[in-house]
């Protein structure tokens, strides 16, 4: 069969967005390549940065998108759809892909499908199939089917993790299982993209230089925060592929491509020290001429000094830690971290004392987050030896805990699935007695400002140093979040 996967368009709130390819392609076309299938990838994100209502649209016209379809031959076609923001534009795609060829079926995948699969059945009659987390094995199972010549619907029955259309009925197999052995998935299919495509309009991230490619090395993560969805398409239980097989695809990419530089997306890269240890020494046992860093974030529960010793001698270039917040009420209570201030104060510690820069991440407007517990998190960060940090905007994601129990109480203001201007993590979705939602803009912004007040020595000196975290795309990120206007088009 001749498979096309395709990335959809997006929009960002600001134009210093990396981009990169998607891994979730990249694995699902090296899986069908395995089982003897031609499989290109398009990705439609790839096109021009341009201001849209309070947004930026990243990304090709539906002319450029209709003209690539109209002159590409393909059996059966897979759409990207890892948030709810995309919807619109993972919808259209497949509008023009049934216009240019009425017959040939699609399947869309990511988070917001794997959540709300019934409701984007329902919503595109385009879209004819569904896959229900992690898509390798199913994905598979219905081309092949349907290649044998079923019908769509006779290929999806017995498939594990998908839902389908037949006429008018919808059915859903629910996700059960997991891929336990990810050393068996080939690596992703590098080849089947055009990198330097990607390098022309790549970003620094961090203080990690320019080329740079992404590392899958385990999948999910067994902590159990009230505001994560990483557990709908990865499962509840943390799978890990093996130091040698992580250290062999960072030889191959070396080797093949010549990129050295590379960021960890894992969910919880470090849940097994002994693994992520393994992968330190095998990197320098191996003499291999790497830079990586954790733009994904660490736990961390899950690290200790031996472990930020070993990644700085084997090339990681700063690590990225999770606070969330410095109240321990909003940190434990609500998200559920179970992460105590001291555990905080050290890991930030031993980064210093090894010069290992760490930045870290914050998240304000969370449900029953009160401006005493906002003011936590400005005299934690003024403690904490950070080189930089980021402050992230709540988000109640369908599925998880918070979501409900926002939804319960009547404090959720969720924009509508099609608004052009949602974009996840930027915008606050809650209208709780404790703050409005643009109170939630404001205290992203003071804590901006509160971390600027408190280390503007160490700011100036990584702006100085050569690979230091701030740089120009940093700065332009920074300061694009201190002038954004809270995005409106909310339900109100």
């Amino acid at each position: 069969m001749n498979v096309l996967l395709i990335f959809p368009q997006y929009t960002h709130s600001n134009e210093f967005d990396s981009r990169a390819p998607s891994m979730s392609l990249l694995y699902l076309a090296a899986y069908l390549e395995k089982q003897g299938h031609a499989v290109s990838i398009f990705d439609a994100s790839l096109g021009p940065v341009e201001r849209t209502g309070k947004v930026y649209r990243y990304g090709y016209s539906d002319e450029e998108v209709a003209r690539y379809l109209e002159d590409k031959d393909f059996d059966f076609v897979g759409v990207s759809c890892s948030f709810t923001a995309r919807w619109r534009f993972v919808a259209n795609i497949a509008r023009q892909i049934k216009t240019i060829k009425p017959v040939t079926p699609v399947a869309i995948g990511g988070l917001f499908p794997t959540t709300d699969w019934e409701y984007c059945l329902k919503e595109s009659k385009a879209i004819d199939v569904v896959l229900i987390g992690e898509a390798e094995r199913s994905f598979a199972d219905v081309i092949k089917k349907y290649g044998e010549g079923c019908s769509v619907a006779d290929a999806c029955q017995d498939v594990d993790g998908v839902a389908w259309r037949h006429e008018e009925k919808i059915a859903c197999n629910p996700k059960t299982v997991f891929n336990d052995k990810l050393d068996d998935l080939p690596f992703p299919a590098w080849h089947l993209v055009d990198l330097k495509e990607y390098f022309k309009c790549q970003k620094s991230i961090f203080e990690l230089p320019t080329p740079c490619l992404p590392i899958l090395s385990s999948r999910s993560c067994p902590n159990r925060c009230r505001f994560c969805n990483m557990y709908i398409t990865h499962g509840r239980r943390w799978r890990k592929r093996s130091a040698a097989n992580v250290l062999a695809e960072f030889e191959y990419l070396v080797n093949k491509f010549d990129i050295h530089n590379f960021y960890f997306v894992d969910d919880n890269f470090s849940i097994s020290l002994k693994r992520a240890k393994e992968i330190c020494r095998g990197i320098i046992d191996r003499k291999l001429d790497i830079k990586y860093n954790f733009h994904n974030g660490l736990s961390i529960k899950a690290v200790d000094r031996e472990l930020f010793q070993l990644m700085k001698a084997s090339g990681c270039t700063s690590v990225c830690l999770a606070v969330e917040s410095g109240s321990e009420y909003i940190r434990n209570e609500v998200y559920g971290k179970g992460l105590s201030t001291e555990k905080i104060i050290n890991a930030f510690q031993w980064c210093h004392e090894l010069d290992l820069p760490a930045i870290g991440y914050f998240m304000v407007g969370a449900p029953g987050e009160t401006r005493r517990d906002f003011l936590e998190s400005k005299k934690l960060l003024a403690r904490l030896p950070m080189r930089l940090m980021t402050v992230n905007t709540f988000t109640p994601y369908p599925g998880t805990e918070l979501y409900d129990e926002c939804k319960e109480k009547g404090w959720l203001i969720e924009p509508e699935v099609n608004d052009e201007n949602r974009v996840e993590m930027f915008t606050s979705m809650l209208r709780t007695p404790d703050f409005m939602p643009e109170d939630v803009s404001r205290w992203k912004k003071e804590l901006y400002l509160s971390f600027i007040w408190y280390h503007w020595p160490i700011l100036l000196k990584e702006l100085f140093r050569k690979g230091g975290v701030v740089n120009r795309d940093m700065m332009g990120k920074f300061f694009g979040v201190l002038k954004m206007k809270d995005l409106k088009g909310r339900n109100e």
